[in-house]
């Protein structure tokens, strides 16, 4: 009896031991199944995020390659605005050499015109102031002009030469005038030259030299207007 109570007991602690054992390795199998649980949940969640990135990373690759597209269609447009705005300004550019060129063979023409009036208009005062001496010199000797005329026909026989050849002779002095009056014009011409070679012609300046010869013409022509006065002939 006393074996069986020993095995009795030792049979009891035993199981008494396999169950702290059962219980023990229960506890350590719910501990491995809920770490499993949390990590087949924290890694849920990572594939979770990786898809979003993915799918943040495949949006932001489409808005970048838009955006490219974008950009490119927008250089593309901007190059050719570039190239149609410098075509437009080289036209416009070679409008104004153009208009530049007529602007500048216009003031040349205009000058010639003016000088040429002006020198019309000495030559017409030169030949008033001889006509004036003349009738000064006949007046002073008792001279008609047809008696002026006629001694001037007799004098030119005499120098057996034409009476056009001795009124050049007569008009010395005014063509002497008229010589020294030529470097003054070209000189003139020469400062509106050099006017018109500036990168930006001086729109003052040109007024300025053309006023002056204008008033030059304005001067000239009251002198003409005054010895257009007749001289009292005697008769």
């Amino acid at each position: 009896v006393k074996t069986l109570s020993e095995e009795a007991t030792n049979r009891k602690a035993l199981i008494e031991s396999l169950k702290r054992r059962l219980s023990v390795a229960t506890t350590e199998k719910n501990q491995y199944e809920a770490s499993c649980t949390k990590l087949k949940e924290d890694l849920e969640k990572k594939e979770q995020r990786v898809h979003a990135l993915q799918a943040r990373l495949g949006a932001g690759e489409q808005a970048l390659a838009a955006l490219e597209q974008t950009a490119t269609q927008q250089m593309e447009g901007l190059t050719q605005q570039s190239s149609q705005a410098l075509d437009r300004l080289q036209r416009q550019l070679g409008m104004a050499y153009s208009q530049l060129e007529q602007l500048h063979s216009f003031i040349k023409a205009l000058a010639s015109e003016i000088l040429l009036d002006v020198q019309e208009v000495k030559q017409q005062l030169m030949k008033r102031r001889r006509l004036r001496q003349a009738n000064a010199v006949a007046v002073k000797g008792g001279l008609s002009a047809k008696s002026m005329i006629k001694a001037k026909s007799i004098a030119a026989s005499i120098l057996n030469m034409s009476e056009n050849d001795l009124a050049d002779i007569m008009d010395t002095d005014q063509g002497t005038e008229a010589r020294s009056e030529s470097p003054r014009d070209q000189e003139w011409l020469d400062q509106l030259n050099h006017i018109l070679q500036q990168k930006i012609p001086s729109a003052g300046q040109l007024m300025e030299a053309v006023r002056v010869k204008m008033k030059e013409r304005k001067v000239l022509t009251e002198e003409l207007a005054t010895l257009a006065t007749p001289v009292s002939e005697k008769a």
